[in-house]
């Protein structure tokens, strides 16, 4: 490979991400749809290649949070089928109609919004009623769902495509209250099935989901944390074998020989305790480094299990302490991260100088916008999303 003129960047295996997706596909039905979900620019990857690569391999239906979302994958050339999840607001309507996005009806309001603007327009615009089956995000309510899925299927621009819902906790222990709103959403279709509205897309299952209940799958399974070659969190089946697309890699900024007693970082939360050999490494939190998602704990037991790892962490246990990996080996964070920068301990005289490239634990779904990725097929950079700054690659073909 060659060199990355940048500080720090996202490396995305297009060949792992190609053999996440053959490994779902194994494990679907031939007669289940795959929606594969980009959401959150790809989790962290790159929603645009990710979206190529994936429609090379047959993947014709996307998904996405937001209006905007979706049309970044269309200026990015991707003409598949892309669902957004989100209501559409008016003044996003006509964009998403004339850019051909199936869009999501989740109430009486997102009903008169869609028709308005496919009206105006004279514009065939394929839609999916989301129905509220327990999650309470949004939705339409099941008392309400024939007398809006009859207006839909009456709207001369309307097309009634689909007709779905999200579970709130698939991957609990306990399947209890997921089989409580499946059987919900059964209810639903038999209703719409009585009223002679027939509907060609019916889906429920995300990742855990779809691993935990394959009796679920209907016509169709949103998949975006397995194709990201990550399990989904909590209880759910591992039969399928998957690959980790995504690197963080930043670089050694600056080396010091340090004696023991030596204080790292603001506050002077580690103190040396023999002399080491520390990197600056060009990574810190405002990259995404040591930032975590932190939402109200399911239980109490989460409650302990949360604090158990802040106490860990703080006593540097080394199970809980971050690392970076530098030729295969891990070495530790120390001190608290900076903003732009973090510190790495070494053992004295290890061989690492300036401009040397770590690999760095940021989750995907923290990393800052602005940092590049770099896109690997057989090892190899094939394409660069640049930031800003626009920073350059330079391999044996020149400088791009």
């Amino acid at each position: 490979m060659g060199e990355i003129a940048a500080d720090r960047w996202i490396e995305v295996d297009l060949d792992a991400l190609t053999e996440n997706l053959h490994s779902i596909n194994r494990f679907l039905a031939d007669r289940t749809r795959l929606i594969a979900v980009v959401k959150a620019n790809a989790y962290g990857m790159g929603a645009v290649e990710v979206a190529h690569t994936l429609s090379q391999q047959g993947v014709d239906f996307f998904a996405a949070t937001f209006v905007e979302e979706a049309l970044e994958m269309r200026r990015g050339g991707i003409d598949n089928d892309i669902l957004v999840f989100a209501p559409v607001r008016s003044d996003q309507a006509e964009k998403a109609v004339n850019n051909n996005l199936t869009l999501t009806i989740a109430s009486f309001h997102d009903y008169k919004v869609l028709s308005t603007a496919a009206f105006r327009l004279r514009r065939r615009t394929r839609v999916h009623l989301k129905v509220d089956t327990g999650l309470g995000r949004f939705g339409i309510e099941e008392e309400g769902v024939l007398e809006l899925a009859e207006l839909v299927n009456d709207d001369d621009y309307l097309v009634l495509e689909g007709v779905y819902t999200h579970f709130a906790e698939a991957g609990a222990h306990s399947s209890r209250y997921t089989w409580k709103q499946f059987r919900r959403f059964q209810g639903v279709l038999q209703i719409l099935d009585q009223a002679g509205i027939r509907i060609s897309l019916r889906h429920c299952c995300n990742s855990a989901a779809a691993l935990k209940f394959p009796e679920m799958h209907l016509d169709a399974v949103r998949i975006g944390t397995l194709l990201g070659g990550q399990y989904p969190a909590g209880d759910v089946p591992k039969p399928i074998l998957l690959h980790n697309p995504y690197r963080f890699k930043a670089r050694v900024a600056a080396v010091r020989d340090l004696p023991a007693g030596c204080y790292l970082g603001y506050y002077r939360t580690y103190r040396t305790r023999a002399p080491v050999r520390v990197a600056v490494v060009a990574a810190g939190f405002k990259d995404g480094l040591g930032m975590e998602a932190f939402s109200r704990p399911g239980s109490l037991l989460d409650l302990l299990k949360i604090l158990a790892r802040l106490v860990l962490t703080y006593l540097n246990f080394s199970r809980f302490a971050m690392k970076v990996t530098l030729r295969g080996q891990s070495y530790w964070v120390r001190g608290k991260v900076f903003m732009q920068f973090c510190m790495v301990e070494f053992p004295p005289g290890s061989n690492i100088v300036a401009g040397d490239v770590v690999e760095v634990p940021v989750k995907r779904t923290m990393a800052a916008a602005d940092v590049s990725r770099v896109f690997l097929k057989n090892g190899q950079p094939v394409k660069i999303e640049l930031n800003e700054r626009r920073l350059s690659y330079t391999g044996k073909g020149g400088t791009i």
